[in-house]
Protein backbone atom coordinates (compact mmCIF):
# COMPACT_ATOMS: atom_id res chain seq x y z
CA UNK A 1 0.00 0.00 0.00
CA UNK A 2 1.37 3.22 -1.03
CA UNK A 3 1.89 6.22 1.28
CA UNK A 4 -0.55 8.91 0.72
CA UNK A 5 1.27 11.81 -0.80
CA UNK A 6 2.25 14.77 2.10
CA UNK A 7 -0.16 17.99 1.69
CA UNK A 8 2.31 20.17 1.64
CA UNK A 9 3.57 17.90 -1.79
CA UNK A 10 1.00 20.05 -3.65
CA UNK A 11 1.69 24.13 -3.62
CA UNK A 12 -1.60 25.90 -2.88
CA UNK A 13 -1.40 27.99 -5.65
CA UNK A 14 -0.30 26.88 -9.64
CA UNK A 15 1.99 28.81 -11.43
CA UNK A 16 -0.71 30.31 -13.32
CA UNK A 17 -1.69 32.50 -9.11
CA UNK A 18 -5.20 29.78 -9.54
CA UNK A 19 -5.86 28.31 -6.24
CA UNK A 20 -5.30 24.16 -6.35
CA UNK A 21 -7.52 23.42 -2.89
CA UNK A 22 -10.81 22.37 -3.43
CA UNK A 23 -13.58 24.28 -2.16
CA UNK A 24 -16.89 22.79 -0.69
CA UNK A 25 -19.70 23.86 0.94
CA UNK A 26 -19.71 26.82 -0.78
CA UNK A 27 -23.58 28.54 -0.36
CA UNK A 28 -25.76 28.09 -3.72
CA UNK A 29 -25.80 31.88 -4.70
CA UNK A 30 -22.40 31.39 -5.65
CA UNK A 31 -23.09 29.08 -8.53
CA UNK A 32 -22.43 28.95 -12.58
CA UNK A 33 -25.86 30.33 -12.86
CA UNK A 34 -25.72 33.30 -10.82
CA UNK A 35 -22.04 34.23 -11.92
CA UNK A 36 -22.13 33.31 -15.27
CA UNK A 37 -20.54 36.79 -16.64
CA UNK A 38 -17.55 36.67 -14.38
CA UNK A 39 -17.02 32.73 -15.67
CA UNK A 40 -17.47 33.53 -19.57
CA UNK A 41 -14.88 36.34 -18.72
CA UNK A 42 -12.40 34.39 -16.89
CA UNK A 43 -12.75 30.79 -18.60
CA UNK A 44 -10.45 29.83 -21.39
CA UNK A 45 -11.62 31.05 -24.96
CA UNK A 46 -11.89 27.29 -26.01
CA UNK A 47 -13.77 26.80 -22.93
CA UNK A 48 -16.16 29.44 -24.14
CA UNK A 49 -16.41 29.11 -27.10
CA UNK A 50 -17.86 25.47 -26.63
CA UNK A 51 -20.37 26.98 -24.17
CA UNK A 52 -21.91 29.68 -26.36
CA UNK A 53 -22.06 27.65 -29.14
CA UNK A 54 -23.86 24.58 -26.19
CA UNK A 55 -26.20 27.14 -25.51
CA UNK A 56 -26.68 28.48 -29.27
CA UNK A 57 -27.72 24.81 -30.12
CA UNK A 58 -29.64 24.70 -27.12
CA UNK A 59 -31.88 27.08 -27.74
CA UNK A 60 -33.03 26.58 -30.90
CA UNK A 61 -33.63 22.82 -30.27
CA UNK A 62 -36.26 24.23 -27.60
CA UNK A 63 -37.75 26.60 -30.07
CA UNK A 64 -37.83 23.46 -32.41
CA UNK A 65 -39.71 21.59 -29.88
CA UNK A 66 -42.21 24.39 -29.36
CA UNK A 67 -43.46 24.34 -32.88
CA UNK A 68 -43.59 20.72 -33.01
CA UNK A 69 -45.40 20.33 -30.42
CA UNK A 70 -47.66 23.37 -30.89
CA UNK A 71 -47.98 22.54 -34.56
CA UNK A 72 -46.47 25.11 -36.05
CA UNK A 73 -47.33 25.13 -40.15
CA UNK A 74 -43.89 26.15 -41.71
CA UNK A 75 -44.21 26.28 -45.78
CA UNK A 76 -41.96 24.37 -47.29
CA UNK A 77 -41.32 22.22 -44.06
CA UNK A 78 -41.80 18.19 -43.80
CA UNK A 79 -43.52 18.90 -40.29
CA UNK A 80 -40.34 16.88 -39.04
CA UNK A 81 -38.05 18.08 -35.93
CA UNK A 82 -34.84 18.73 -38.25
CA UNK A 83 -37.01 21.08 -40.23
CA UNK A 84 -38.28 23.22 -37.39
CA UNK A 85 -35.14 23.44 -35.94
CA UNK A 86 -33.24 24.75 -39.64
CA UNK A 87 -36.17 27.24 -39.50
CA UNK A 88 -35.35 28.62 -35.91
CA UNK A 89 -31.74 28.59 -36.99
CA UNK A 90 -32.55 30.39 -39.96
CA UNK A 91 -35.03 32.64 -37.78
CA UNK A 92 -32.75 33.53 -34.46
CA UNK A 93 -29.39 34.16 -36.72
CA UNK A 94 -31.99 36.59 -39.15
CA UNK A 95 -30.71 35.01 -42.29
CA UNK A 96 -34.02 34.16 -44.15
CA UNK A 97 -33.50 31.78 -47.48
CA UNK A 98 -36.63 32.21 -48.28
CA UNK A 99 -37.81 29.04 -48.69
CA UNK A 100 -39.36 28.54 -45.07
CA UNK A 101 -42.30 31.43 -43.79
CA UNK A 102 -44.37 31.01 -40.96
CA UNK A 103 -47.88 29.92 -42.22
CA UNK A 104 -50.35 30.02 -38.74
CA UNK A 105 -50.84 31.94 -35.59
CA UNK A 106 -48.81 29.71 -33.60
CA UNK A 107 -45.51 29.63 -35.62
CA UNK A 108 -46.14 33.68 -36.08
CA UNK A 109 -46.00 33.53 -32.17
CA UNK A 110 -42.51 31.35 -31.87
CA UNK A 111 -40.86 33.37 -34.22
CA UNK A 112 -41.57 36.58 -32.71
CA UNK A 113 -40.67 35.28 -29.33
CA UNK A 114 -37.37 33.44 -31.32
CA UNK A 115 -36.84 36.81 -32.57
CA UNK A 116 -36.40 39.02 -29.33
CA UNK A 117 -34.44 36.15 -27.74
CA UNK A 118 -31.95 35.94 -30.76
CA UNK A 119 -31.60 40.32 -29.94
CA UNK A 120 -31.20 39.55 -26.43
CA UNK A 121 -28.30 36.52 -26.48
CA UNK A 122 -26.58 38.59 -29.86
CA UNK A 123 -26.26 41.36 -27.87
CA UNK A 124 -25.06 39.73 -24.75
CA UNK A 125 -22.71 37.62 -26.95
CA UNK A 126 -21.67 40.66 -28.67
CA UNK A 127 -20.32 42.13 -25.15
CA UNK A 128 -18.99 38.86 -24.00
CA UNK A 129 -16.76 38.93 -26.83
CA UNK A 130 -15.83 42.51 -26.89
CA UNK A 131 -15.17 42.20 -23.14
CA UNK A 132 -12.68 39.79 -23.45
CA UNK A 133 -11.06 41.52 -26.42
CA UNK A 134 -10.62 44.50 -25.04
CA UNK A 135 -9.15 43.67 -21.61
CA UNK A 136 -5.82 44.40 -21.71
CA UNK A 137 -2.48 41.75 -20.19
CA UNK A 138 0.70 42.01 -20.18
CA UNK A 139 2.65 38.56 -21.91
CA UNK A 140 5.46 37.82 -19.32
CA UNK A 141 7.62 34.82 -19.30
CA UNK A 142 8.99 34.09 -15.84
CA UNK A 143 12.01 31.71 -15.26
CA UNK A 144 11.23 28.51 -14.38
CA UNK A 145 12.87 28.00 -11.62
CA UNK A 146 14.38 31.00 -8.89
CA UNK A 147 17.59 30.41 -7.85
CA UNK A 148 19.18 30.93 -4.43
CA UNK A 149 23.26 31.64 -4.28
CA UNK A 150 25.67 34.30 -4.11
CA UNK A 151 24.72 37.89 -6.51
CA UNK A 152 27.15 40.61 -5.88
CA UNK A 153 29.02 38.96 -3.17
CA UNK A 154 25.90 38.20 -0.74
CA UNK A 155 23.43 35.54 -0.38
CA UNK A 156 20.49 35.93 -2.72
CA UNK A 157 17.17 34.90 -3.96
CA UNK A 158 16.96 35.21 -8.24
CA UNK A 159 14.56 35.05 -10.78
CA UNK A 160 13.59 37.14 -14.03
CA UNK A 161 10.99 38.01 -16.68
CA UNK A 162 11.24 39.18 -19.68
CA UNK A 163 8.75 41.19 -21.86
CA UNK A 164 6.96 38.94 -24.54
CA UNK A 165 5.80 41.89 -26.57
CA UNK A 166 7.60 44.05 -28.46
CA UNK A 167 6.14 47.46 -26.86
CA UNK A 168 7.43 48.23 -23.35
CA UNK A 169 5.71 48.53 -19.63
CA UNK A 170 6.39 51.77 -18.10
CA UNK A 171 6.65 52.27 -14.59
CA UNK A 172 6.73 48.39 -14.32
CA UNK A 173 6.09 47.29 -10.54
CA UNK A 174 6.55 44.07 -9.08
CA UNK A 175 5.97 42.24 -5.71
CA UNK A 176 7.10 39.28 -4.29
CA UNK A 177 5.48 37.32 -1.17
CA UNK A 178 6.78 34.46 0.97
CA UNK A 179 4.01 31.87 2.03
CA UNK A 180 4.75 29.12 4.19
CA UNK A 181 3.16 26.70 7.01
CA UNK A 182 3.96 27.83 10.35
CA UNK A 183 3.38 25.65 13.25
CA UNK A 184 2.36 28.36 16.49
CA UNK A 185 2.87 28.39 20.28
CA UNK A 186 -0.94 26.25 20.96
CA UNK A 187 0.54 23.56 18.04
CA UNK A 188 -1.94 25.39 15.44
CA UNK A 189 -0.86 24.97 11.81
CA UNK A 190 -1.06 28.56 9.94
CA UNK A 191 -0.26 29.70 6.21
CA UNK A 192 1.31 32.92 6.81
CA UNK A 193 2.36 35.47 4.27
CA UNK A 194 5.64 37.50 4.03
CA UNK A 195 6.89 40.60 2.41
CA UNK A 196 10.13 40.10 0.58
CA UNK A 197 11.75 43.36 0.05
CA UNK A 198 13.45 43.88 -3.46
CA UNK A 199 16.43 45.90 -4.16
CA UNK A 200 14.15 47.05 -6.92
CA UNK A 201 11.15 46.65 -7.35
CA UNK A 202 10.25 48.78 -10.23
CA UNK A 203 11.30 49.68 -13.53
CA UNK A 204 10.73 53.17 -15.11
CA UNK A 205 10.96 50.87 -19.29
CA UNK A 206 10.52 47.17 -18.98
CA UNK A 207 11.33 45.97 -22.66
CA UNK A 208 13.49 43.03 -22.15
CA UNK A 209 14.63 41.16 -19.45
CA UNK A 210 13.97 41.92 -15.33
CA UNK A 211 16.26 40.46 -13.06
CA UNK A 212 14.77 40.31 -9.54
CA UNK A 213 16.57 40.27 -6.51
CA UNK A 214 16.23 40.06 -2.87
CA UNK A 215 19.14 39.54 -0.35
CA UNK A 216 18.99 37.39 2.19
CA UNK A 217 20.47 39.13 5.32
CA UNK A 218 19.29 38.72 8.79
CA UNK A 219 15.80 40.68 8.44
CA UNK A 220 14.61 38.00 5.51
CA UNK A 221 12.19 35.41 6.17
CA UNK A 222 14.54 33.55 4.00
CA UNK A 223 17.69 33.67 6.24
CA UNK A 224 18.58 30.32 6.91
CA UNK A 225 16.36 28.52 4.55
CA UNK A 226 17.25 25.21 3.47
CA UNK A 227 15.82 22.72 0.51
CA UNK A 228 14.63 20.45 3.48
CA UNK A 229 13.43 23.39 5.52
CA UNK A 230 11.63 24.83 2.01
CA UNK A 231 10.00 21.25 1.88
CA UNK A 232 8.91 20.53 4.94
CA UNK A 233 7.58 23.84 5.41
CA UNK A 234 5.74 23.92 2.08
CA UNK A 235 6.91 27.37 1.06
CA UNK A 236 5.83 29.28 -1.83
CA UNK A 237 7.16 32.50 -3.26
CA UNK A 238 4.30 34.56 -5.08
CA UNK A 239 5.08 36.95 -7.56
CA UNK A 240 2.98 39.97 -8.80
CA UNK A 241 3.66 42.38 -11.70
CA UNK A 242 1.79 45.72 -12.73
CA UNK A 243 2.55 48.39 -15.34
CA UNK A 244 1.34 50.19 -18.18
CA UNK A 245 1.41 49.26 -21.70
CA UNK A 246 3.02 52.18 -23.40
CA UNK A 247 0.72 51.62 -26.52
CA UNK A 248 -2.43 50.70 -25.15
CA UNK A 249 -1.84 53.35 -22.41
CA UNK A 250 -3.74 50.83 -20.23
CA UNK A 251 -2.72 48.90 -16.92
CA UNK A 252 -1.68 45.29 -17.30
CA UNK A 253 -1.01 42.62 -14.65
CA UNK A 254 0.36 39.47 -14.62
CA UNK A 255 1.48 36.73 -11.78
CA UNK A 256 3.56 33.90 -11.38
CA UNK A 257 4.65 31.33 -8.23
CA UNK A 258 7.24 29.65 -7.26
CA UNK A 259 7.00 26.53 -5.10
CA UNK A 260 9.67 25.02 -3.26
CA UNK A 261 10.47 22.03 -5.81
CA UNK A 262 11.20 24.99 -8.36
CA UNK A 263 13.77 26.94 -5.97
CA UNK A 264 17.18 25.93 -6.50
CA UNK A 265 20.37 26.19 -3.97
CA UNK A 266 23.33 27.08 -4.81
CA UNK A 267 22.67 27.96 -8.28
CA UNK A 268 22.52 30.88 -10.94
CA UNK A 269 20.81 32.31 -13.50
CA UNK A 270 23.03 31.82 -17.21
CA UNK A 271 23.88 35.16 -18.84
CA UNK A 272 21.21 35.93 -21.64
CA UNK A 273 22.99 38.97 -23.12
CA UNK A 274 25.32 38.02 -26.17
CA UNK A 275 27.05 39.24 -28.51
CA UNK A 276 27.33 37.85 -32.22
CA UNK A 277 30.14 37.37 -34.37
CA UNK A 278 29.00 41.22 -36.04
CA UNK A 279 29.67 43.08 -32.94
CA UNK A 280 25.51 42.83 -32.52
CA UNK A 281 24.54 42.34 -28.77
CA UNK A 282 21.19 40.14 -28.46
CA UNK A 283 19.16 38.90 -25.91
CA UNK A 284 19.46 34.75 -26.29
CA UNK A 285 15.88 33.42 -24.74
CA UNK A 286 17.08 30.26 -25.76
CA UNK A 287 18.79 30.05 -22.18
CA UNK A 288 16.17 32.06 -20.82
CA UNK A 289 15.38 29.19 -18.11
CA UNK A 290 18.93 27.93 -17.84
CA UNK A 291 20.85 27.75 -14.46
CA UNK A 292 24.50 26.63 -13.42
CA UNK A 293 25.98 26.08 -10.41
CA UNK A 294 27.18 29.45 -8.49
CA UNK A 295 31.12 28.36 -8.65
CA UNK A 296 30.68 28.09 -12.56
CA UNK A 297 33.10 30.94 -14.17
CA UNK A 298 30.77 33.10 -15.78
CA UNK A 299 31.77 33.77 -19.80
Amino acid sequence: MSKPKHPNDRPFIDPRGIPTIERRGMPRDSVLAKDAYHALRTWRWTSVTIAIFGAFIAINAVFALAMLIGGAKIANSSGHFGDYFWFSVETMATIGYGNMAPLNTFAHSVVTIESFVGILVSAMVTGIFFARFSTPSARLIFSNTAVIGTHDGKPSLVFRMANARSTAIVEATIKVYLSQNEVLADGEVMRRVYDLTMRRNTSPLFALSWTATHTIDESSPLFGLTAKLAEERGLQLIVTFTGIDDRLAATVHSRFTYPFDRIAFGQRLVDIFEVDSAGVRFMNMAKFHDTVDVATPRA
